[in-house]
């Protein structure tokens, strides 16, 4: 999925060469290489295998004190943990994700990512570690949560979409409540598509984040997006209302699929190993 990451990145952060998908890929291909499609691949391997442990766990953590809360828009008779609190829950997950993990991989992954070229001693960042040492150095350790406010509505909304809708289709579709098995496909079926719809409704969100962990703080220099707001209406002023979708299809394709294969993951590893822990 890497790739879709990367051209989804150059996509949003605008410039030459970025009036389409196919128009970005060939840019790159002809001048970076097939290299340039896996830039930041090590932030980006980490940072998923953090935040989807996180991610998991905090759902649970918040659905747990949905359960014993004893409010009734939270939990019924009995603890089990209402619509409202299971949207809750993944509201909460992601927000947390976002504050403990996301941001600041997501800043180096971005930095990382923004680099053109194909010769490393001429880049600026040469690695995860290099480049978050830069970042503190030059900019402040603050500098790695740059973007953060957009990042946490940003992951809020997923998660609450994600974990919310989740449950409400395998018991519309197929008639499953949340603790009940489902098959491969069922599983598939159900993550890729409850995890195509948080970035229809979050992309700008997507945009701003990105525009603002790439900018870099230079001492005497103002930065161009101060805030979520004034971002996004910059964008809208600058570039037009379509520049905040810029890579939502490029998201989907890279969500929705991976979302697909976690849920059936932990689903799998639910059924199988779930008495031994």
């Amino acid at each position: 999925m890497q790739p879709l990451d990367v051209t989804k990145t150059r996509l949003q952060l605008g410039g030459p060469n970025t009036q389409s998908v196919g128009a970005l890929c060939t840019h790159m291909f002809k001048v970076e290489g097939v290299s340039a499609f896996y830039k930041g691949l090590e932030p980006f391997v980490m940072h998923l295998v953090t935040k989807y442990a996180c991610r998991w766990y905090f759902n649970e953590f918040f659905r747990g004190l949905c359960s014993s809360s004893g409010v009734s828009l939270l939990a019924e008779e009995g603890g089990n943990v209402t619509i409202f609190g299971g949207f809750l829950a993944g509201f909460g997950s992601g927000i947390t994700e976002a504050i403990l993990i996301v941001t600041p991989f997501e800043v180096i992954k971005t930095r990382l990512q923004q680099q053109t070229g194909t010769d490393k001693s001429k880049m600026k960042y040469k690695g995860l570690t290099h480049c978050a040492k830069t970042i503190v150095e030059e900019e402040g350790a603050s500098a790695l949560w740059k973007g953060n406010v957009a990042c946490m509505a940003r992951q809020g909304i997923n998660q609450l979409m994600l974990f919310g809708c989740y449950p409400i289709m395998k018991k519309q579709i197929y008639g499953l409540e949340r603790e009940q098995k489902t098959e491969f496909h069922q599983s598939i079926i159900l993550g890729t598509a409850a995890g195509a719809i948080g970035p229809l409704f979050n992309n700008p969100l997507d945009v701003c984040k990105t525009r603002m962990m790439a900018q870099k703080t230079v001492p005497g220099k103002s930065l161009k997006y101060t805030g979520v707001i004034q971002c996004i209406s910059t964008i809208a002023r600058e570039e037009g209302a379509a520049a905040l979708m810029r890579g939502v299809w490029l998201r989907i394709a890279r969500l929705a699929p991976g979302m697909g294969i976690t849920f059936t993951t932990v689903e799998k590893f639910n059924e199988h190993f779930g008495d031994a822990f």
